[in-house]
């Protein structure tokens, strides 16, 4: 086989669609949807809001990568050392396997380090529902498996619905899922009120009469959790190497027989794409779509409240809080802000339903990112120096207004908070499905090539959806059904 870079074994699709593949039906599909969606209110377009990427850093933590030369071969290549990566890296290697991780920038450098943390499952549809239950049990038991303070506790979390018909389909939602969830793993989730809610809520201004209660639910400082989990995966024998991007991959009669990189070529005919909102970009320059948009969402750390309630608590009006390990408490507006590029125009209207959500707001942004979306490269070759090593470490700017307005608005809901102190402001920049189902999925076009990503939910969920990602890249008997969340599904 060749080994020469860009040569005749990079699998590529010939031909190119019309304007950077986008029909002009499309555009006019994906501009006439975004202004009618405006024109109803279902959308808040703000042309200065928040909602480009900029160069960043891990937040609180790092973790440095392997020394030493790449290794000549693996018996698996992961590409992105984000809380998805090492998860699944960890797994393969308690299966007995050899695993490189890739990483562009720094270990949990992007989203890894910016999840709110929550681990829950409530109202959540079939197929996540599932995914995050058998996660709440995992990350119960990983302090214990790592030897270690992940962060994670089991706190509880108070949701009080928006109205009678939210409280309805809570009733509901809780008798089917308390009629479907096995034995072994008990589902705790029930309608509290009385004394029960009101000292969980304590010292709240607003009298609220009946919420959701998740017993169960857990939480994770993502900034810590991502790296303790990162250390974890090296003493196990995982080898990460840093500032070391993925340019793509080369075959050999039709299968992956190397993964190339800008220090080199790692033998291997089995890929884990974990590359979180990058992962589409990788994959176009393999021909293959990855149908996701960009959102972005911003939260910040405040200082501790003695007297304010523990746990996790989320409000209509869009209160959201999160006691920490360390006492502080993390908060966010729940505002999504999503940046118009040129795939908004192409299938932006698949998005619609999700933006039906009660309390949910969804802020439209046009910036410089719109631009960028229509310049940037989705093929190179691998002997060239591609996107990733351009964009070393990204995060999103965060929405300081939206940030501030529900920061007063939580001190007014709960005096306590009234004398906590701003610790740190961020965004995170996620990747999401038209569903809002993450994408683990064997990719057809390239066998042994199984992609773990498009999740707003990704530090949840990566205990297990590490282990079906795994599942799929050998053959075995996946932990879960996997069609929901496979690529072809769209």
């Amino acid at each position: 086989m060749s080994r020469r870079l860009g040569g005749c074994n990079q699998h590529r699709i010939p031909g190119k669609e019309s304007v950077m593949g986008m029909t002009r039906r499309k555009f006019l599909i994906g501009s006439g949807v975004l202004a009618v969606a405006g024109g109803a209110g279902i959308l808040t377009p703000l042309l200065t809001r928040e909602g480009r990427l900029i160069p960043g850093k891990p937040r609180f933590g790092f973790v440095g990568g392997t020394e030493g030369e790449l290794p000549k071969q693996a018996d698996v290549v992961v590409v992105g050392a984000g809380i998805l990566g090492h998860m699944t890296a960890i797994n393969l290697v308690e299966r007995g396997l050899s695993v490189v991780i890739v990483e562009k920038g720094e270990i949990a450098g992007e989203q890894s380090c910016r999840f709110y943390g929550q681990v829950m499952t409530y109202k959540m549809p079939d197929a996540t529902f599932q995914l995050h239950h058998l996660a709440k049990q995992r990350w119960r038991e990983m302090n214990a498996k790592v030897g270690a303070d992940t962060s994670y506790r089991t706190q509880g979390r108070v949701e009080v619905p928006f109205d009678e018909e939210d409280l309805e389909g809570v009733r509901q939602w809780i008798d089917s899922k308390g009629r479907e969830v096995a034995a072994d793993i008990p589902f705790n989730t029930r309608i509290i009120q009385g004394n029960e809610l009101e000292q969980r809520l304590r010292g709240a201004s607003s009298n609220w009469k009946v919420a959701g209660f998740e017993e169960d639910s857990g939480s994770l400082d993502a900034e810590r959790a991502s790296f303790v989990m990162a250390e974890y995966a090296k003493k196990m024998g995982v080898r990460i190497y840093t500032h070391c991007a993925a340019r793509g991959l080369e075959t050999q009669a039709g299968a992956i027989s190397d993964v190339v990189t800008e220090k080199g070529a790692i033998r291997t005919s089995r890929v884990i794409v974990a590359g979180g909102a990058w992962s589409r970009l990788f994959m176009q320059n393999l021909g293959v779509d990855v149908p996701t948009l960009p959102a972005y969402q911003s939260q910040q750390i405040i200082s501790a409240a003695p007297r304010a309630p523990g746990g996790n608590v989320a409000l209509p009006g869009n209160i959201y809080f999160r006691e920490q390990a360390d006492g502080t408490y993390a908060t966010s507006p729940r505002v999504v802000v999503a940046p118009v590029v040129k795939e908004s125009f192409m299938y932006g209207y698949k998005y619609l339903p999700l933006l039906a959500i009660p309390d949910f707001p969804v802020h439209i942004s046009l910036n410089k990112q719109l631009i960028d979306s229509f310049i940037q490269p989705t093929h190179w070759r691998l002997d060239e120096v591609s996107p990733f090593e351009k964009n070393r470490l990204m995060t999103a700017a965060p929405d300081l207004p939206e940030l501030n307005a529900s920061l007063e608005k939580l001190k007014v809901e709960f005096p306590a908070f009234s004398d906590a102190k701003l610790i740190d402001q961020w965004s995170g920049a996620m990747a999401i499905a038209p569903d809002e189902n993450p994408i683990i999925s064997q990719v057809n076009e390239y066998p042994g090539l199984v992609l773990n990503t498009a999740t707003g939910w990704g530090m949840t969920e990566s205990p297990v959806s590490s282990e079906l990602s795994a599942d799929l890249l050998l053959g075995k008997a996946p932990v879960l059904d996997p069609k929901p969340f496979s690529l072809y599904r769209f």
